[in-house]
């Protein structure tokens, strides 16, 4: 992928009706995130901490934390996701000299944000329909063209607001949610790290333990009790994202490609996963309408 179209993801108000919980799994990487939960029933894990969620609450997250969603099956869930670059974000406000607006994902890590004055929750609504519509502005824009820069150098400015209000809202109507340190949570996320880095191999559950020099049952029940898959699963759905990515965003890939590069044994293989866990093949989920997709913006720049 361009370093160029790294920075920035944002999905929103993407709406899931018909999944199963196996569709979310818990994670971490190297991006700050906020999340905005809009509609549902849905639980959320950050490392060690279970909140209920409540309708608009936000959670801003610095990412390195176990975090997931655990929404009740049978019951439409609906979020706005953004994730973006740290070293991006930095390089910008060192400029602008408010290197504070950082401080909630820096010095708090993961905070939860509920009660929002009415008058402040309108004002990051606004900032959320505006970044929709940049993007999708962006997404019918020539990547070279003038109107792109202008387009993402808007994105960039509407993301900033945002930064200040969350940054203000840090500072008096926030529920302190700390990055858990148990012994537990430090194993597992070392085991979804190296999972990470990892899961395109073929490997066994005495494989993964012995490389990361832990029981294998320790680490089987371990991972079930905090994440609610095995591990094997969770690798599954490892492959079964990035191969959903690689059809997304390389169509110039062979299916055979994607399966090998995903970590699939086989093009077979890899179709008969795709299609058991999507209910529809990868040549199908590749080819389909844009009609036919969630109302998911996914654009990076």
């Amino acid at each position: 992928m361009n370093k160029s179209i790294e920075n920035l993801y944002f999905y929103y108000r993407n709406i899931d009706v018909d999944f199963r919980k196996s569709d979310f799994f818990v994670h971490s990487h190297d991006y700050f995130e906020i999340y905005m939960f809009h509609k549902g029933e849905c639980k959320y894990l950050i490392n060690d901490h279970v909140i209920q969620l409540h309708e608009n609450d936000i959670i801003v997250m610095n990412g390195s934390a176990l975090h997931g969603p655990t929404p009740t099956e049978g019951k439409p869930y609906e979020r706005t996701v953004i994730e973006f670059s740290p070293e991006w974000m930095r390089s910008i406000i060192h400029q602008l000299n408010v290197p504070e607006i950082l401080t909630p994902f820096d010095q708090l890590g993961n905070i939860l944000l509920r009660d929002i004055e009415p008058q402040k929750f309108e004002e990051i609504q606004s900032l959320l329909q505006k970044l929709y519509l940049k993007q999708l502005n962006l997404k019918n824009s020539a990547k070279q063209s003038i109107e792109n820069r202008m387009l993402k150098g808007e994105t960039t400015t509407l993301l900033i607001e945002l930064l200040f209000i969350i940054y203000d809202l840090s500072k008096s109507k926030l529920t302190s949610t700390p990055i858990g340190n148990t012994s537990k949570m430090k194993h597992v996320n070392k085991i979804i790290t190296w999972i990470d880095y990892h899961y395109h191999q073929n490997l066994t559950l005495d494989e993964i333990a012995e490389q990361l020099h832990i029981s294998k049952y320790y680490m089987s029940r371990i991972f079930k009790d905090v994440t609610g898959v095995t591990v094997m699963q969770y690798m599954m759905q490892r492959r079964l994202l990035r191969a959903k990515y690689l059809l997304e965003m390389h169509p110039e890939k062979s299916i055979l490609d994607i399966a090998l590069e995903s970590g699939f044994e086989s093009a077979s293989h890899f179709s008969r996963k795709f299609r058991k866990h999507y209910q529809i093949t990868p040549t199908e989920y590749r080819n389909r309408d844009d009609n036919d997709q969630h109302t998911l913006i996914n654009h990076f720049f």
